[in-house]
């Protein structure tokens, strides 16, 4: 009995710890939003978006240089990104300006509790943000499902695979994607309960193998913070059609590093789409 109240003694301190210190452990927000070098020659659109819960996001619209050829209808390329910094974070900004040259209209949002959007963030929260920003590109703009494409990067792979687990999408791209972050947090703590303690899951291993989009996987192999053994795993979980491109560099640089194997998988992937 005493082994017992001692358990439960360490589980309840453990299940405080977590609770309390959860979103300094996995939220890493900036909440300066600077603006794009002149040199890149982005053309932002500083738009608001509203969740279903009534919080307030900022997103930035930058449309494409020139679409692709024989496009009736621009497609839209939808930015969920990582659990650090925001939209502005200065590598992000040189790959919308490299993705608006591949003829993708751009939609970058930040996460509740990042930027200038409001709230806190949380792992549902980050789902009614995603779905906000598709419900802006559907119901203001009204561009159709099959033109829109998500991107997710990081802890975003978890968010975009969520969000194109249930709504109507015209493909997906993951860059970094991870199993879930139970299983990283298992990883990086092996001595520590984790699968026992409510810690956010973001499982886009769970939920991948119902979205039946096509799906393009990037992965870097010197990524550290998201072992490709991640990505491997999601991908392989992934119906198809779908296709894993390794990558030189790290888990933040290969678009980089890796600069044509990384934006020419995004135009193949592309140009496989239907027009």
């Amino acid at each position: 009995m005493k082994v017992l109240a001692i358990l439960a003694v360490v589980y309840a301190a453990a299940y405080a710890a977590v609770r309390l210190g959860e979103p300094r452990l996995l939220y890493f927000p900036d909440r300066t939003l600077g603006v794009p070098p002149a040199e890149l020659g982005l053309d932002i659109d500083r738009v608001e978006l509203s969740t279903s819960d009534g919080v307030t996001l900022v997103a930035w619209v930058a449309r494409a240089e020139q679409p692709q050829s024989g496009e009736l209808t621009p497609r839209w390329l939808i930015i969920c990104h990582g659990n650090g910094g925001n939209i502005a974070a200065p590598g992000r900004m040189r790959q919308y300006a490299a993705l608006r040259r591949l003829g993708l209209n751009v939609l970058a949002f930040d996460y509740r509790g990042y930027g200038e959007s409001s709230g806190a963030p949380s792992e549902s929260g980050l789902y009614a943000d995603a779905e906000a920003a598709y419900r802006y590109l559907r119901e203001r703009l009204a561009v159709p499902p099959d033109r829109i494409l998500l991107f997710g990067h990081s802890l975003g792979s978890a968010v975009a695979i969520d969000l194109a687990a249930r709504a109507p999408i015209g493909g997906l791209i993951v860059e970094g994607a991870l199993t879930s972050v139970v299983d990283r947090a298992q990883e990086i703590y092996p001595w520590a309960p984790v699968r026992w303690l409510p810690f956010s899951r973001f499982a886009g291993l769970e939920k991948v193998g119902r979205v039946s989009a096509p799906k393009l996987f990037l992965h870097a192999t010197a990524d550290a913070i998201i072992p490709i053994a991640h990505g491997r795993r999601v991908y392989e979980a992934a119906i198809g059609p779908k296709t894993f491109v390794e990558l030189r560099g790290g888990h933040n640089d290969a678009f980089a590093v890796d600069s044509a194997r990384y934006f020419g998988s995004i135009a193949e992937f592309l140009a496989r789409l239907p027009l």
